[in-house]
């Protein structure tokens, strides 16, 4: 089955579910997978304005992008902007499937799915068009017509597509998908051991796939004001190897972006940071309890909300309110176990695995 994974540099929870998808289909041993970076099928001239404003607005100007974020969310919203994202690059998108002949085509970006669907339709292409969506709610833009499966999170995240006027039956509640091998890690016990961590706390901070938090820095001086015993493990694409030092009752383990990323996950006791789908699916995925402050405005919020209300997360919007939470925590190992149960009853741990097996048989009918 020739497979042909389409993610966005844009965000690196994209990225990451398309890696988890390959993975997946690698197994199911259905895969002569091929992945492109829908990006670079878009002007220079029209891609560098859009990326430049999303990142000036996610760094200096969040309410703008929140504002934008509700306003584009709305029935209301002028059919022209969905117009101009549905044909961004739709000529170099149709002659690069016309060269890659894919019997599916997932998206994990929701422009994607719409650009692919309509250089098929232009084409007269036959193939799978399929979207997985990154959020645990479902903003209107990826209620995507071109689509024929849209996977998703939750049963909440299906009824937000109904809502945008997706057909019921073409929404798939899969969870988000994961590397496989978060399904089949160790204990915390065994993975501390590992990776060299003692019976201390171990306090994870996120700084997301991309690297882009805005608020890592300011976090992680407050996580050095804790007069608490912990670990606090940090990632930063800069940094080669690990490096540790002990800060009074504080052990800073640093390290560089890693393969083993999902060990220290599971060795987590709490996860600190922003809320991107990927990561909070990750979370979930193995019961660990997320801290997050200064999520993402629009998406990441309303992942923050979705896993507060269900007990699995703290949304700290206050950024005096978040010292006290930590030391709670930290103090209360009855209030974290509590957490980590709600948040592994949310967890999906097969979430790439089940995506993968639908597509496999879909994808071979055709």
């Amino acid at each position: 089955m020739r497979t042909l994974l389409l993610s966005a540099s844009i965000g690196g929870g994209h990225r990451q579910a398309a890696r988890a998808l390959r993975e997946a289909l690698e197994r199911e041993g259905a895969c002569d997978c091929r992945e492109a970076d829908y990006l670079r099928f878009v002007p220079p001239w029209e891609r560098g304005p859009t990326t430049a404003i999303y990142a000036f607005w996610l760094r200096y100007w969040p309410e703008a992008y929140r504002w934008f974020y509700h306003w584009s969310n709305l029935p209301s919203e002028p059919k022209l902007i969905a117009e101009v994202f549905s044909n961004a690059g739709l000529g170099s998108m149709r002659r690069f499937l016309d060269e890659a002949a894919p019997d599916v085509v997932v998206s994990s970006f929701p422009t994607t799915a719409a650009v692919v669907g309509r250089a098929r339709a232009a084409a007269g292409m036959r193939f799978l068009n399929t979207l997985v969506v990154t959020d645990f709610r479902a903003h209107r833009h990826w209620a995507r017509p071109e689509a024929d499966l849209i996977f998703v999170a939750f049963p909440e995240t299906a009824e937000d597509l109904v809502r945008h006027g997706v057909d019921r039956e073409r929404v798939r509640v899969t969870g988000i998908p994961i590397l496989p091998r978060y399904a089949e890690l160790p204990e915390p016990e065994t993975l501390r051991r590992k990776l060299g961590l003692d019976e201390r706390p171990v306090v994870l901070l996120s700084s997301g796939g991309a690297g882009a938090y805005r608020s890592y820095w300011r976090v992680l001086k407050a996580l050095f004001q804790l007069d608490r015993p912990m670990q606090l493990v940090t990632f930063d694409p800069e940094q080669n190897g690990l490096e540790e030092e002990e800060r009074g009752s504080l052990r800073w383990v640093r390290a560089g972006l890693r393969d083993d990323f999902p060990e220290w996950m599971g060795a987590a006791d709490l996860v600190v940071g922003k809320a991107g789908g990927l990561t909070a699916s990750e979370a979930t995925a193995l019961g660990v309890p997320m801290v997050v402050y200064d999520p993402i405005p629009g998406q990441e919020e309303g992942n923050a909300d979705y896993l507060e209300e269900r007990g699995a997360a703290v949304w700290v919007r206050r950024f005096d309110d978040l010292l006290p939470t930590l030391r709670r925590l930290l103090d209360d190992g009855s209030a974290r176990r509590a957490m980590s149960e709600r948040a592994r009853a949310l967890g999906r741990p097969d979430a790439a695995l089940r995506v993968a097996r639908e597509l496999t048989e879909r994808g071979g009918r055709r």
